[in-house]
Order: C-alpha cells, then structure tokens, then sequence
C-alpha cells in the first residue's frame, strides 16, 4: 500500500517595524505565484499593478472561486476581526476545493491575540498547510499577535524590529539579539527552524 502524498504549503511569519520592507519582500516572493488572495486591511495590496481589489464578502467569495489565475486583496470595513474570521473561511475552502493557494495575512496582531489562533485562522494555520496553502503571516508586534502562527512556521523572515519586540522574537525565534539588532533598514535574516539554516537578505525594490 503506498503512502498519501501531499503538496505541503509552508507558514513563512513575517516579523518588522512599520515602514522595514516587509510588504515589498513578500510581494517579490509571491510573484510567481498563480493563486494568490491578501488580507489588506491598509489597502496596500490592492494597490499593486495586477492586484483586484474586493470589498464585500459576496465580491471575495465569488473571485475565490475561480480557477485561473487571481490576485485578489481584500480590503474589508466595519468589524476586522469578523472580516478577517470570514476572509479566512473563504481562503480555506478555495486552497482546499479550488486550487493551489498562497495567502497573505497583514497586520495580524490587529485581528488575532497571543492566544492560541481564532476561528478560522486557526483552521487555516492547523490544517491548511496539508491542503497546500502557503501562508505568509505578518506583523509588526507578534507578542500581540497569534502563538500558534509564530510557534508553527516553517520559516522566519525576520526585519529590523524595536524595543521588547526584539527580544520577544529572539526568544520565539532563537535568533540571537545581536544579530536581530544589526539588521539595517531593507535587510532581514531568513530562517529555518528545522534545519537550522539561516541566511540574510535585502529587500530589492523593482
């Protein structure tokens, strides 16, 4: 009897200050991707070229169900963290259902809380990654943000940060401190906490 195979998606956690390059990093790490779906409560997806920008619930559930390649950020009102449980409903489904899926969560220490992960986000961080969902998940202040993303990534990718955010990412990380601190503005330390591997990088600007 042979063993289920499954295309794995990865959890990269996107960790800097405000203004550091993590937006811009991500966006060239997902320009070969076919399918891909933001959530983007600062409009700031939406406003790249080839990006749709939807903001309705009936608007993301209908371009989530196409199959062809999409480039859709969500820019929600009212309620965030009711849009965001929602956004994550609808992505699940269409990474388990409709296609290969790479998702992007902005600003999530704005929706979720250092417990363990909300609702949906929570479905989609235990149980996508074996649906082949590849998640970036970003913020700004991830001892705000939600354990069971930082605490599960396949991978880090690590900006220049502030104050206690630096040693709380060190201690989650193992990133040592100093080298956390010697990041310059645009650079960031890749890293894998499987295999140890480690890399730096800088944010090229097209």
């Amino acid at each position: 009897m042979s063993a289920l195979k499954t295309a794995d998606g990865r959890l990269i956690v996107v960790s800097g200050a405000s203004r550091c390059g993590k937006t811009t990093q991500v966006a060239n790490e997902v320009r070969n991707e076919r399918r891909i779906c933001a959530w983007d409560p600062e409009d700031q997806w939406a406003q790249l070229a080839g990006w749709r920008k939807v903001t309705t619930r009936q608007e993301l559930l209908e371009a989530m169900q196409a199959r062809g390649h999409v480039r859709i950020a969500y820019v929600a009102g009212g309620d965030l963290k009711a849009e965001f449980d929602y956004w994550c409903s609808v992505v699940f489904y269409a990474g388990r259902y409709i296609g290969p899926l790479a998702i992007i969560a902005e600003e999530l220490s704005d929706v979720t809380t250092p417990s363990k992960a909300p609702g949906n986000w929570g479905i989609v961080i235990r149980r996508g990654l074996k649906r082949g969902i590849t998640i970036y998940a970003i913020s700004q202040r991830w001892a705000e943000a939600d354990k069971t993303a930082i605490g599960n990534a396949s991978e880090y990718m690590l900006f220049t940060s502030r104050g206690e955010d630096i040693d709380y990412i060190a201690r989650k990380t193992r990133v040592p401190v100093v080298e956390l601190e010697a990041l310059e503005p645009f650079q960031f330390i890749r890293f894998d906490p499987v295999t140890k591997a480690k890399e730096r990088g800088k944010v090229r600007f097209r």
